[in-house]
């Protein structure tokens, strides 16, 4: 895509009350958590344009620079670089961050190469035992489950409408990890986002029949009654672990529904708590989190 194309690309997204009633709030806890273990406080926010300066207020962060291509709103905190991540990490200065945070599936909207040379970049950039947190698409999500025995590099490549259709890498645990540790980083953990109801999800797009869950969550979130699609069956998926994954969250899910007692909001929340612990990449967001070796 040309740079030209970026802000047509990446225009904001519609309100979406999954997204602002129980992503926003997990984002917020993960990284809240993740500047209380950056000694300094110091926080590089790469690709901050999706507004995570702002769910970080309040934490113990004591300094924000954030870097995006485009110009950042009036009223945000601390500094910001108007920067195309797909060159390098770009003018953020010589003095080292604590926590490289890269949220919202950054990683997958760079080529693999991008990739490689951006975390090169920050451990260049970065003293030993700095945090590095970088989010992914999930390879394993049910949003595209086409795409789940395929290897990584062309074949790979996915078109994802924003504003317009740009070209997505999902990736395994196994190798987003094996990227950052080629870039010097020791991967500590992997954390699942959205593993039942993934922005994609209700296109069926890459995958015919899936149920609507995304809206239908959305639509307990607002106070409406469960609708049909919460307890509707996957269809036939790719035979593997992989499936089984999500058949066993999907058969968890039907049986909360059917047996809830209480209001639609504790419903969707017990929904979204099924999916605590997960991090094998079955999320629409797959979130490494290391150190600079």
């Amino acid at each position: 895509m040309e740079a030209g194309q970026l802000p047509g690309a990446y225009t904001p997204a519609p309100d979406d009350a999954v997204r602002e009633q129980v992503e926003a709030a997990q984002l917020a806890r993960t990284a809240r958590g993740l500047v209380a273990r950056a000694p300094g406080g110091r926080v590089l926010d790469l690709g901050s344009g999706g507004g995570l300066g702002t769910l970080l207020a309040g934490s113990e962060m004591s300094d924000y620079t954030g870097v995006d291509f485009r110009t950042p709103e009036a009223g945000g905190p601390g500094s910001h670089v108007v920067h195309d991540l797909r060159e390098g990490l770009g003018p953020v200065g010589d003095r080292p961050f604590d926590l490289y945070l890269a949220a919202f599936g950054l990683a997958s909207h760079l080529s693999p190469a991008e990739l490689r040379r951006l975390l090169a970049e920050i451990t260049r950039h970065a003293q030993p035992g700095a945090i590095v947190a970088v989010e992914a698409l999930g390879l394993f999500s049910l949003e595209w489950p086409r795409l789940w025995d395929t290897r990584p590099g062309p074949d790979r490549l996915l078109p994802y409408l924003l504003g317009i259709d740009v070209a997505v890498h999902p990736w395994s645990p196994s190798e987003l990890g094996s990227v950052l540790e080629s870039a010097g980083i020791r991967v500590a953990s992997f954390q699942d986002r959205s593993v039942q109801a993934g922005p994609k999800l209700d296109e069926s797009r890459y995958w015919p029949g899936l149920p609507p869950l995304r809206g239908a969550l959305g639509a307990l979130l607002d106070g409406d009654p469960p609708g049909p699609a919460l307890t509707r069956a996957l269809p036939p998926l790719p035979a593997g672990p992989v499936a089984v994954v999500h058949q066993d969250l999907a058969a968890r899910r039907h049986a909360l529904v059917r047996t809830h007692v209480g209001g639609s909001d504790a419903l969707a929340r017990g929904i979204w708590g099924l999916e605590t612990g997960s991090g094998g990449g079955f999320g629409h967001g797959l979130l490494a989190i290391g150190r600079v070796a």
